[in-house]
């Protein structure tokens, strides 16, 4: 199979972006990645995206074009530029290709122009570094799964990925709680843009460009696809969709994230046979520890590597009657992460939007999951400094000082 060509076009045009795009869709193995209408914003997006080629248009607002393409030949050589400009004086090519771009289109132009600029730039680079190309990291896909409501899962999902973008890692969180879904009132986002949009004109297939235009960005950095508007919409969305979904989009993001419904059916095993890590959430019920005993002998049935699974017990509190290691013992699995019981933050972020690793940082809830992304991201924890220290450590160092004085 050919490489695939990642292309990210800027340009404050929004017609123009879009011929472009269906131009594009033209080519065999080339896929738009995202699209930027300012400077500024393409060098954000590119910095995230991290594509081939990017198509440059030379006047934009915030920050040109060729500041742009300066910046990414510092920063991102391996980045192929190519300017667009409705200007084709030599001086424009020369201040082009001076900035660091590849190849120079005067618009308007036409689809084999722009074909044969793309692959001859890319072919270019692949020739004068060929180890360049090592295969493409594809996300790691997390499954937020349990087998009754009220468990907290949204809310822990919610909350784990907003972490994970503020690590600086690139997410995606997708409702597939298709009928009820709380992703959008847990992060206090309309709905209008979700997941139906995505295959509402086209059923049999689903284009990067449905996948963008859907997608709703969260103040975190967090993407999301949210459940439709409306209940009915649901049964439209199939195994399918799911699949292509992750086939357009796992190269664009490192960590893909689900929030299921606590039912295993045709769309579920089609999340599951991508899924990395499920973490299968539950509480200290005793309903929910039957069910999640039956979900581990389900798993087990459909041949599912149950080393993928992850057990997080949620809402916990001292005073139970039942002890991390009697659930240890009862369902046969280890406990990857126990998020103590605090209603009132959890309840408190819930009602204003608000993810509480964002509103209350510094409290138990919120630093669990903050060290469960960590955990995940592979990011190291920095060793606590004196002005990180609990007050009472600090004073207990302060008398330690002075009862030790003289001796």
């Amino acid at each position: 199979m050919a490489q695939r060509i990642k292309v990210f076009i800027a340009d404050d045009m929004i017609e123009l972006r879009s011929n472009v795009r269906r131009m594009l869709s033209t080519i065999d193995n080339v896929r738009v990645v995202g699209e930027a209408g300012d400077g500024e914003e393409a060098l954000k997006l590119i910095r995230e995206l991290s594509p081939h080629v990017v198509l440059m248009d030379i006047n934009m607002p915030k920050l040109d074009g060729l500041k742009a393409t300066e910046t990414l030949t510092k920063e991102r050589p391996n980045i192929q530029v190519i300017i667009m400009s409705i200007q084709s004086e030599q001086e424009y090519f020369r201040r082009a290709m001076k900035a660091g771009a590849k190849d120079f289109l005067t618009k308007p132009f036409s689809g084999s122009e722009l074909s044969e600029a793309i692959l001859n730039v890319f072919n270019q680079w692949v020739k004068d570094t060929p180890d360049a190309l090592v295969e493409e990291q594809k996300a790691q896909v997390l499954t937020f799964f349990s087998t009754k409501g009220g468990v907290g899962k949204t809310t822990l999902a919610t909350n784990l990925a907003v972490s994970l973008a503020r690590l600086g890692k690139h997410t995606l969180l997708i409702d597939t709680s298709l009928q009820f879904g709380d992703v959008a009132i847990t992060l206090n986002q309309k709905c209008n843009r979700n997941i139906y949009g995505i295959i509402q004109d086209n059923k049999d297939e689903v284009s990067a460009e449905d996948i963008e235009k859907n997608t709703v960005r969260h103040p975190s950095g967090l993407e999301l696809l949210l459940a439709p508007i409306e209940p009915a919409y649901a049964e439209s969305i199939k195994a399918q969709h799911i699949k292509q979904i992750l086939d357009q989009v796992s190269e664009n993001y490192q960590f893909i994230i689900f929030d299921t419904a606590p039912h295993i059916g045709d769309l579920e095993l089609a999340i599951l046979d991508r899924t990395d890590i499920v973490l299968l959430v539950a509480t200290l019920e005793i309903s929910s520890l039957k069910n999640t005993k039956l979900c581990l002998k389900t798993f087990s049935d459909i041949k599912f590597d149950t080393n993928k699974i992850k057990l997080v017990l949620n809402k916990d509190f001292p005073h139970a009657g039942i002890g991390c290691k009697d659930i240890e013992a009862g369902l046969a699995i280890p406990l990857f992460s126990t998020v103590p019981m605090d209603m009132a933050t959890a309840q408190q972020a819930l009602n204003q939007g608000e993810p509480f690793v964002v509103k209350s940082p510094d409290t138990p809830l919120a630093k669990t999951i903050k060290d469960m992304a960590m955990t995940i991201a592979g990011v190291e924890r920095e060793a606590p400094t004196i002005e990180q220290q609990s007050v009472i450590e600090q004073f207990k160092n302060i008398i330690f000082r002075v009862l030790n004085q003289g001796r």
